[in-house]
C-alpha cells in the first residue's frame, strides 16, 4: 500500500480511465475551471452551452456567476436546481432545454444529482422523439426486471462536468434518475455516456457544504469497501482499492481536521486526495467489472423511496450489510478482516470488525449511522424499500449471497429495532392531581400509557396512585424486553436457516 502523499497536488491532465473505450474522454487534476471550460469548448467549436447549476452554489459562492461572465453570450440557456437522485420530470427539462436551443455543449456543476440528470438528459436527446419526452416514454426504455435501460444510443452533445461532492458518478457511462410515478430509481447507459471532460476542481470543490461533501466521501469508501469484500474481487483489484481507500480515508480526515481548525490549505489538500480517491474507488466496477454490492442497492431504492441524502444512505447501509453479510462465507470474513487492517492503519484505531469501525468513522464524521436517525422507522417503508430492492440493477450479483428478500428485509429491520434491553428504566415525573405523560422504554411519549394509567387512577376522582403508574409502566418495559427477545430468537434462527443453504 503506497502513501496517499505519493500522488501530489500538481495540475494534470489524463484520460478518465485507461481503456480504448475512454479514448478523447479525459479529466483535469487540480483543475482550474474558468479556464479549463473556456479551453474546452474553444477547441470543440461549441456556440450554445446549457449551463445546469447547485442552486445553492449559485446563491451562496461566485462560482457560477464567475463562470456566466466569462461565457457571456456562449450561454444559450441556464437551469438551477436538480432534484435529489435525479427526478426524471428534471432530466427531462434539460433533455428539452437541449433540443430547443439546438445546444452543442453540457456543463454541469453540482453533485450527483446533477451530473446524473444531464448525463441521463443528453441520452434522452438521442433517445426519445422531441415531440414524446415524457415519464412514461423515458420509463418505457427501462428493462424492469433489471431496472436499467441499457445500450442506448450514443449523446451528440458534449458534456463537462465540474463534480462538487465525492459520488464519482460522473466518471461512470451508467447513471440514475427516479421515476416520480413509483419512486423507483432506475439506470440509464450507453458505451459513450460518460463526459467528455471532467474537471476536478479542488477550490470549486472546498464550497460545498460539510454534510454533503463527508457523506459523499462515504460513497466513495462504499464503492471501495464493496469492491473489496466482493466474492469475485481478486488480488490485484484488492491491491488496487487498498490504496485507493488509504488515500479517502486520510483526505477524509484531513478535510475534517482541515475545517475544524480553520486550516484552508489542509482542507483543499484533503479535498484533492478525496477527488483523486474517489475516481480511483470506481475502478474495481468500471475496469475489472466488479458489481456493487447490497449497501448500493439497498441504498438506490432508500434514497428514491424515503428521500435520503445520496452518501447518507452509504452512511446508514454499509456496516449493517457487512455485519449482516460476514459470516455467509469464509472469503467475505477473510476480505473484512483484510479490508479492517486498513482502517485500523490510517486512522492508528484497533477495531475488532469491519462494521465497527465503518460505524465509528461515520460518528467521527459527524454523520447518522441508523435508520432510526434519518427518520426511517415505518413498516411500510421498509417493505417498500425492499420490495424496490429486488429489482435494483445492483442487487441481482449479490442476490444468493443476501438470500434475496428475506436478507434484505432482515438488514433493515434489524437496523431499526430499538436496544435489546433499555439501557436504564425510565425516571416516572409525576404531578399528583394532573395527568402525567409517560415515557416508553424506547423514549417516546406514548398516548396509549399515558391515557391508560391516567384513567384508572383518576377514576374515582382521586389523585393517581404511583404504585398503579409505576406497575404498568414496569409491565410495560417487561413486554416489549419480552417481544425483543422472541424477534431476536426468530431472526438467529431465520439466519442460521439461510446460512445453511449457502455455504
Amino acid at each position: 500500500m503506497s502513501s496517499y502523499n505519493d500522488y501530489g497536488h500538481a495540475k494534470r491532465t489524463i484520460q478518465q480511465l485507461p481503456i480504448p473505450e475512454r479514448k478523447g474522454h479525459n479529466a483535469i487534476l487540480n483543475s482550474i475551471y474558468l479556464e479549463d471550460i473556456v479551453v474546452a469548448i474553444g477547441e470543440w467549436s461549441c456556440r450554445r452551452v446549457v449551463l445546469v447549476h447547485s442552486k445553492a452554489l449559485d446563491e451562496n459562492t461566485d462560482v457560477v456567476a464567475k463562470l456566466k461572465e466569462k461565457l457571456g453570450s456562449f450561454i444559450a440557456a441556464s437551469k438551477s436546481g436538480v432534484g435529489a437522485h435525479s427526478p426524471y420530470v428534471d432530466v427531462l427539462e434539460i433533455a428539452r432545454m437541449l433540443n430547443e436551443k439546438e445546444a452543442d455543449c453540457l456543463i454541469s456543476i453540482g453533485s450527483s444529482s446533477y451530473s446524473d440528470a444531464c448525463k441521463i438528459a443528453r441520452l434522452m436527446q438521442t433517445n426519445l422523439k422531441p415531440s414524446n419526452m415524457t415519464v412514461d416514454a423515458m420509463e418505457g426504455l427501462v428493462t424492469q426486471e433489471y431496472g436499467s435501460a441499457k445500450d442506448l444510443i450514443d449523446p451528440s452533445v458534449k458534456l463537462i462536468v465540474v463534480p462538487t461532492s465525492l459520488s464519482a458518478s460522473e466518471w461512470n457511462t451508467s447513471s440514475s434518475a427516479v421515476n416520480p410515478n413509483t419512486q423507483k430509481k432506475q439506470h440509464f447507459a450507453s458505451a459513450n455516456a460518460s463526459p467528455e471532460l471532467i474537471l476536478l476542481d479542488p477550490e470549486v470543490a472546498s464550497t460545498a457544504p460539510r454534510k454533503l461533501w463527508l457523506s459523499s466521501g462515504m460513497r466513495a469508501v462504499d464503492h471501495c469497501v464493496e469492491t473489496m469484500v466482493n466474492e469475485e474481487c481478486t488480488e490485484d483489484v484488492f491491491l488496487h482499492m487498498e490504496d485507493s481507500l488509504a488515500i479517502l480515508l486520510q483526505g477524509l480526515k484531513d478535510y475534517k481536521d482541515g475545517e475544524s481548525g480553520g486550516n484552508h490549505k489542509d482542507l483543499v489538500t484533503g479535498i484533492s486526495n478525496c477527488q483523486l480517491g474517489s475516481r480511483n474507488a470506481m475502478l474495481g466496477l468500471l475496469m475489472w467489472n466488479i458489481p456493487m454490492g447490497a449497501s448500493h442497492a439497498i441504498g438506490h431504492q432508500l434514497g428514491s423511496v424515503c428521500g435520503v441524502m445520496h452518501g447518507i444512505t452509504s452512511c446508514v447501509m454499509l456496516a449493517p450489510v457487512l455485519r449482516y453479510t460476514y459470516s455467509r462465507s469464509e472469503k467475505q470474513k477473510q476480505s473484512q478482516q483484510r479490508t479492517l487492517k486498513i482502517w485500523n492503519k490510517i486512522l492508528k484505531w484497533d477495531e475488532a470488525s469491519l462494521a465497527d469501525a465503518i460505524e465509528k468513522f461515520v460518528k467521527y464524521l459527524g454523520l447518522p449511522s441508523t435508520l432510526r436517525e434519518i427518520g426511517v422507522e415505518k413498516h411500510e417503508d421498509i417493505e417498500k424499500v425492499g420490495e424496490a430492492t429486488l429489482t435494483d440493477s445492483m442487487f441481482d450479483p449479490v442476490r444468493v449471497l443476501i438470500g434475496g428478500k428475506t436478507g434484505v428485509l432482515a438488514i433493515l429491520e434489524n437496523h431499526t429495532l430499538p436496544p435489546f434491553f433499555p439501557s436504564s428504566l425510565p425516571i416516572l415525573s409525576l404531578s399528583f392531581g394532573k395527568n402525567s405523560p409517560l415515557n416508553s422504554p424506547t423514549g417516546k411519549s406514548s398516548a396509549k400509557l399515558t391515557s391508560a394509567t391516567t384513567t384508572s387512577a383518576n377514576s374515582t376522582g382521586s389523585r393517581p396512585c404511583p404504585h398503579i403508574l409505576m406497575v404498568r409502566h414496569t409491565s410495560c418495559t417487561l413486554r416489549l424486553c419480552l417481544k425483543n427477545l422472541l424477534d431476536l430468537t426468530k431472526y438467529m434462527s431465520s439466519s442460521a436457516s439461510r446460512t445453511e443453504k449457502i455455504t
